[in-house]
């Protein structure tokens, strides 16, 4: 194993050779010549700084106020303070002594009384454009056992590993936030730990496979604190991505990340945007107070999403699903959003136990895929209740009903169109050339004017035609019939049931099989 040391402030990679008396300054350097099992590591940044009084934070709000502080004479724009959640937050204008703007929102809970800090930080100094990389590294690990370490908090007169080292960059002209702090372009197999990347235009950006990112923050950038791109495989474990002006993680192609306890808060755009690709896995997201949609899946399906807390999108959607499919989403927490969930284009994604509240609308359909019979959106235990199960469609919705069962319970089919479908299916084991009659109890309402088609599909081949059943205002048992030959193995019979119509309801009950 070889190690090797750099200091962005200290070292030289000219005249450094990468030992702790004599650094390199950049990452880029100090990974030369190094393989999987290696290690760069980076010095620490300077302590962070107590402020004199506290300060007050204000929910979904860019003022900072102060009580006996000494805004003037101890901070400078640019400069971080510590929420009393224990994030950092850049200060871009101060008054006077006791009234500053935040970059962004604050977007965890108004509280007063915080005595703060200022993070010590590590300057890269002015980065002249947005495509400049700052730092890198020049190779790759061999694989996830061996992979190539990147870690910083380094005190280099030990050496010991006692703190943490936030790259940051302030440009002569202040609104500028250039370069991309950390550029991981086909370096794989990279394991990455107490860095961290303030003010760039994007924290880091990733083309790559293979690597692990541990305790990172990407804070204040001004397209993407995480940009990952043409990447999968990579792992990506308790990061802090709030606050930039754009993007908080934006996931371009590919997919296949595994993200774990991710903070992504507070971002002027979307907090978590997954385009195109997908089959990503998400557990534990806090998606809180972005401005638009707090989690996007743009043409990206597949994905799995296991506890999510979703708050304050305030011009968008707590999450919304945009031309994409198969998504599903456990233990959901989604309150105070302009739109709960919203759905374009979508079909087939699933939530299971979800708590609204406080959203101007929970459920919004803009637009479906016309041709569809599945549901956009198919809900089980709709704000955390058990049994409450809903779908819903751009063209109507189905739901658990009480009133109208024939038993205890029944689906309830409510369609608004006369052209479009919404359809239901329903399961049942088929054996192996042996014909079934698959039975359901159907009625309608008075009102009900549109019609209602069944058929069989199976291992998802339709193995018989369309049959129109024709209900009554009282339950009628129906049938469909899959014949033996239609049953080629032991498998699985699906029963359709589809049903359109402006007005009115239909209700299914008390399926079975013989």
């Amino acid at each position: 194993m070889t190690i090797t040391y750099c200091d962005f402030t200290n070292g030289d990679d000219t005249t450094g050779d990468g030992s702790t008396g004599n650094p390199y300054k950049t990452m880029q350097k100090a990974s030369d010549g190094l393989s999987g099992g290696d290690e760069v590591r980076c010095a620490k940044s300077p302590a962070d700084t107590a402020l004199t009084g506290t300060l007050a934070f204000t929910l979904d709000s860019t003022t900072l106020t102060g009580s006996s502080t000494l805004f003037t004479s101890e901070l400078v724009v640019g400069d971080f303070v510590k929420g009393n959640d224990g994030e950092y937050y850049e200060v871009v204008t101060i008054t006077d002594n006791t009234n500053a703007v935040l970059y962004q929102v604050y977007p965890s809970a108004t509280t007063s009384g915080v005595s703060s800090y200022k993070l010590g930080t590590t300057s890269t100094g002015e980065v002249a454009s947005a495509g400049v990389v700052v730092q890198t590294v020049t190779v790759s690990g061999t694989s996830k056992t061996s992979r190539l370490k990147v870690s910083g908090g380094w005190d280099l007169t030990g050496p010991t590993q006692d703190g943490q080292t936030y790259f940051k960059s302030v440009h002569s002209t202040f609104a500028y936030r250039y370069g991309k702090g950390f550029y991981i372009y086909f370096n794989n197999y990279l394991e990455i730990e107490r860095v961290h990347f303030l003010r760039y235009y994007r924290g880091i950006e990733m083309r790559a496979t293979g690597n692990l990112l541990t305790g990172v923050n990407c804070l204040s950038c001004s397209n993407a604190g995480l940009y990952i791109q043409y990447a999968f495989d990579n792992e990506f474990t308790d990061c802090v991505v709030n606050c930039n002006n754009n993007y908080g993680v934006f996931v371009l192609a590919y997919g296949s990340g595994i993200y774990t306890n991710l903070k992504v808060n507070g971002n002027s755009s979307r907090g978590v945007y997954l385009s195109t690709g997908g089959s990503n896995l998400i557990t534990n997201l806090q998606a809180r107070y972005n401005h638009n949609d707090n989690l996007l899946f743009s043409s990206s399906g597949s994905n799995t999403v296991n506890t999510l807390e979703t708050v304050g999108a305030t011009n968008g959607a707590g999450f919304q699903f945009f031309n994409c499919k198969g998504n599903v989403l456990t233990d959901v927490t989604c309150s105070d959003n302009d739109m709960g969930i919203e759905a374009v284009e979508a079909e087939t994604n699933s939530v299971y136990n979800i708590v609204f509240s406080g959203n101007t609308s929970d459920i919004t359909i803009t637009q479906a895929r016309k041709g569809s019979e599945n549901p956009s959106i198919a809900i089980q235990k709709y704000s955390g209740t058990a049994g409450d199960n809903r779908c819903y469609y751009e063209y109507g919705e189905t739901y658990r009903d009480t009133t109208d069962a024939r038993s205890t319970q029944c689906l309830k089919y409510d369609p608004s169109s006369a052209i479009y479908y919404i359809g239901q299916s329903f399961f049942f084991v088929a054996n192996s050339g042996v014909a079934q009659t698959l039975s359901a109890y159907i009625k309608d309402d008075a009102s009900f004017n549109g019609d209602i088609q069944a058929a069989i599909f199976f291992n998802g081949i339709k193995v018989t035609g369309w049959t129109t059943w024709t209900p009554t205002t009282s339950y009628v048992k129906t049938d469909i019939v899959a014949g033996s030959g239609d049953i080629t193995e032991d498998g699985v019979l699906e029963l359709r049931i589809k049903v359109r119509g402006t007005a009115g309801n239909v209700f299914v009950d008390d399926l079975s099989t013989a």
